[in-house]
């Protein structure tokens, strides 16, 4: 695959993101959802793909990266990669070298290969580092704790919770795939949680039944709570099936970040996991670590866990937002420890250049006062009748939280 310089990116010629609400963006790190001529967000319950690749939006950014300039939007993969870390911009090159053929870019799109689906945001967890834009049952939660007199119906935790059921309201988003689905050679299914949305497999039927599974990659996300029973009798039809379970901790640090997950369970589940790639040699094993402040202090664990589970690939993800969970915006004392922390942990040398490059990254922010995050574990806390300071003492003595 040819590309124009070192700094390009495939996805705006090749991919489109669908976000849980039904909205639209070139990927999922890309900070603005894709707008139509009067700068109206795409909404896939009325626009289709060919619309939405060739807007004026999307030749707009394309031109960006012809002409080597680093779009706005774009800035979370740039400032991961100033840090010496592999970008999803990175990444994705990598990952799609072998699909890409050789080619003059232009403004113009091309085929498109990649599809990014969030079919919604049913999830059955309510993880601390999220939100109702991807977790049902984290707008559940919210809903339940609203005053007396806010108004239900206007609250954007129940536009998110309506919003999310999208795809199950939509038949023609389904016909728009059925238009697609002899170019698409890579499909990603993140979420709300994707062993629990029933289309996506009927989807993925569809295609075995057309007989084109074999040219399609497919990548999941998940939680790591459901272990989809019949499943292999679809997936061993595609060329290759990735699943990317994300585990940011262990034990009960695991549960407390994570509400709803059972520690014992998920582990469970990743055994049965390991015997399906034992028996389907196009099943893969991925862990996707997110790095945020409810973990951070707790790397060397949580990598040496992962050392004993035998996946074929490991990656270690930076939040970005919300920004008072990301450790950029850790207070200055609290970033100071845990980069001590992190370079005295017992890890390999591969692990302990990650650790190198998450504290680059930590410190290359700006720290705040740690106000606003004291806020935001204490309302959950408050909610889900939990303690940081119980669960994660050292944290909480590091920011000064104190349970009120």
């Amino acid at each position: 695959m040819n590309i124009p310089h070192n700094k390009f990116c495939v996805l705006p010629w090749v991919s489109l993101e669908t976000s849980p609400i039904g909205t639209v963006r070139p990927c999922c790190l890309a900070e603005e959802e894709i707008v139509n001529d009067s700068g109206v967000k795409f909404d896939l319950n009325t626009a289709g793909f060919a619309e939405i690749q060739n807007s004026q939006y999307m030749q707009n950014l394309r031109q960006e990266f012809i002409d080597k300039k680093q779009p706005q939007t774009c800035r979370k993969c740039f400032r991961e990669e100033r840090s010496g870390r592999i970008s999803k911009r990175m990444h994705t090159l990598d990952r799609l070298k072998h699909m890409i053929p050789d080619q003059d870019w232009t403004a113009d799109a091309q085929p498109l290969m990649f599809l990014d689906l969030k079919l919604g945001n049913i999830c059955n967890l309510k993880c601390r580092i999220c939100g109702s834009w991807s977790s049902s049952q984290f707008a559940v939660e919210e809903l339940a704790n609203l005053g007396p007199n806010e108004d239900r119906k206007t609250n954007h935790h129940y536009r998110m919770l309506k919003q999310g059921a999208w795809p199950r309201e939509n038949p023609t988003f389904w016909k728009e795939i059925d238009q697609v689905v002899d170019q698409i050679r890579y499909i990603e299914f993140t979420g709300g949680e994707p062993f629990m949305i029933q289309e996506h497999f009927d989807m993925l039927q569809g295609l075995v039944d057309r007989g084109i599974a074999h040219n399609i990659e497919i990548h999941y996300n998940t939680n790591g709570t459901q272990y989809p029973e019949d499943a292999d009798e679809i997936w061993k039809h595609f060329k290759l099936i990735e699943i990317a379970f994300s585990i940011d901790d262990v034990g009960e640090r695991f549960e407390y970040q994570r509400t709803n997950a059972v520690w014992k369970e998920v582990c469970r589940n990743i055994g049965w996991f390991r015997t399906l790639r034992e028996h389907y040699s196009n099943i893969r094993l991925q862990v996707c670590s997110t790095v945020n402040i409810f973990n951070v202090l707790y790397l060397e664990e949580l990598a040496q866990w992962i050392d004993q589970q035998s996946f074929d690939f490991v990656y270690w993800n930076m939040m970005h937002e919300a920004y008072y969970f990301s450790i950029s915006t850790l207070p200055d004392n609290a970033k100071l420890a845990i980069a001590n922390q992190l370079q005295q942990a017992v890890v390999d040398d591969r692990t302990r250049q990650e650790f190198s490059q998450i504290i680059d990254f930590m410190n290359r922010g700006v720290g705040l006062d740690g106000n606003i995050l004291r806020m935001r574990v204490a309302d959950l806390d408050r909610k889900r009748n939990q303690d940081l300071s119980v669960t994660e003492p050292e944290f909480a003595k590091l920011i000064n939280y104190v349970k009120t």
